[in-house]
């Protein structure tokens, strides 16, 4: 685990709130009225062999919480930080309700480094460096994050000038890795206008992006280049990419970054709402809304094996999660957002739910009736006390594939991989094979023979394994959306 020192600096400023009494200076000490923001913490990277800086601001009441959050990730936490902090603090309170309450991470790239970790190519100076500091931020920053804080898998990247074009590289380069991108005034003129090349190159390959994009232009004109990439989204409009450009021409560019990021945080988390069962715990229960009281179980009726077999598969929801259907006798089975399966039973031909009791006591869902309905599309509605909560959508045509103990034995072992530091391991955990690499672990879903589809890190990736000559597992290869990116050989 890469070292981690903090600090102590803990960032600081002053309310300016008044109150029915309020003190004069000479009654003020220190620390009467001190605000925490944040954490200032250096973290050794491997990647860029040097110790760099990141800030970290947790929401209010995130010690006594039990819930997940969103986390916006912040370029140039030089500058950027402390009113990138407030303004989204500002934004999650019961005052406005615009966005969650979010975790931000402050990524520092000031002095002479900043042109270098933000430009992607060297161009006429020092540049060249964003794709190293991207693998910094993706392969340590972000897994040091997910292990230290209670994080949800929402995440949003924002930067401003040569930050806005570190986004929109990034964006080209991992589309769909964040959930959503904040380009601020970004320096689409670097080295030729190269990023617009390469985003044109991206949106022309690519019919279907489900990200969200926001992009922003002071009154820097059309050398920005910003016009063109706006030009490029609206030509090419890829489907599911949900983009929106903004001008303000009262702005200069060191001042584009707060009304940005303001606009920006409330048009990517637009969709966004807290799922129902994922924050519900033992020590936590949450009473489900009900307009008519105490619910009751429905009937349970007959479904026929058709049916069951059709609604069978592999989903995944609006939030990406993955929910696993697979059929057991006279009924379904679901396994959701790693939880162990429970039994949803037909009370019509596509309408399931889980018994009342079975919400209380697993899913600590109180006086709740929680319903699947399925429809011919090969989708899904999710509904509590008759609330629509969420829809998911098949990822795999066909039901899952059911392995024997046996059958699981045989890939269970250490693999190593044809990419650096992307060595795993594969164990049996609760009848379910879990694949494990850089501190995050992910369930592995059987689609056809030696063939599973996974999810880590917000990536949708499949691995098919191949056999010796002895027919022992010996290799695998990992793929996304049937580009080939690694292998990775069976260790003894």
């Amino acid at each position: 685990m890469n070292k981690v020192i903090i600090s102590c600096a803990i960032w600081l400023f002053t309310s300016g709130s008044a109150l029915a009494q309020t003190p004069t200076i000479a009654d003020l000490k220190p620390d009467t009225i001190k605000v925490t923001t944040g954490y200032s913490m250096n973290l050794h990277s491997k990647i860029l062999n040097q110790d760099r800086t990141i800030m970290v601001s947790v929401p209010e009441g995130y010690a006594t919480s039990y819930k997940k959050y969103p986390v916006v990730y912040i370029l140039d936490a030089q500058w950027n930080f402390n009113h990138a902090s407030q303004n989204l603090a500002w934004l999650a309170s019961k005052d406005c309700d615009f966005i969650p309450q979010s975790i931000v991470v402050g990524i520092c790239s000031g002095g002479e480094k900043r042109e270098h970790d933000l430009t992607p190519t060297q161009g006429s100076g020092n540049g060249g460096g964003a794709d190293s500091l991207y693998m910094f931020i993706k392969k340590e920053v972000m897994p040091f994050i997910e292990q230290n804080y209670r994080t949800y898998n929402y995440r949003i990247l924002g930067g401003v000038s040569y930050g806005g074009l570190f986004v929109m590289n990034a964006f080209v380069k991992d589309p769909l890795y964040f959930n959503g991108y904040i380009a601020m005034s970004p320096s689409m003129w670097w080295d030729n206008q190269v990023a617009l090349k390469n985003t044109e190159e991206l949106l022309s390959k690519n019919t279907g992006l489900p990200t969200r994009l926001y992009i922003t232009l002071a009154n820097e004109g059309e050398s920005m280049g910003v016009d063109s990439l706006a030009a490029l989204l609206k030509k090419y409009s890829p489907k599911q990419l949900a983009w929106k450009y903004d001008k303000h021409l009262d702005e200069v560019h060191n001042t584009i970054n707060y009304k940005s990021l303001w606009d920006g945080a409330k048009f990517v988390f637009s969709k966004w709402s807290y799922p129902l069962v994922d924050f519900a715990t033992e020590e936590n229960p949450f009473t489900v809304p009900s307009k008519n009281g105490t619910v009751s179980n429905p009937k349970i009726k007959k479904a026929s094996s058709a049916d069951l077999i059709n609604y069978s598969g592999l989903y995944k929801d609006s939030y990406g999660r993955l929910i696993s259907i697979e059929k057991s006798s006279n009924y379904l089975m679901i396994s959701y957002n790693n939880l162990s399966s429970i039994n949803l039973y037909p009370e019509s031909k596509n309408r399931f739910f889980i018994k009342k009791e079975t919400a209380d006591n697993d899913l600590h869902l109180k006086n709740a009736l929680i319903e699947f309905e399925f429809s011919a599309k090969d989708s899904l509605t999710m509904y509590a006390n008759g609330i629509t909560y969420f829809s998911a959508k098949k990822v795999i045509p066909s039901p899952l594939i059911s392995l024997s103990e046996k059958s699981m034995s045989e890939y269970i072992g250490n693999y190593v991989a044809s990419l650096a530091s992307y060595n795993f391991q594969i164990s049996k955990v609760n009848n379910s094979l879990m694949i494990s690499t850089g501190g995050n672990t992910a369930k592995l879903y059987p689609i056809a023979t030696n063939k599973f589809f996974l999810q880590i890190t917000g990536l949708d990736l499949e691995a098919t394994f191949s056999k010796d000559d002895s027919g022992k597992i010996s290799k695998v290869y990992i793929s996304r959306n049937g580009e080939m990116l690694m292998t990775a050989n069976k260790s003894e």
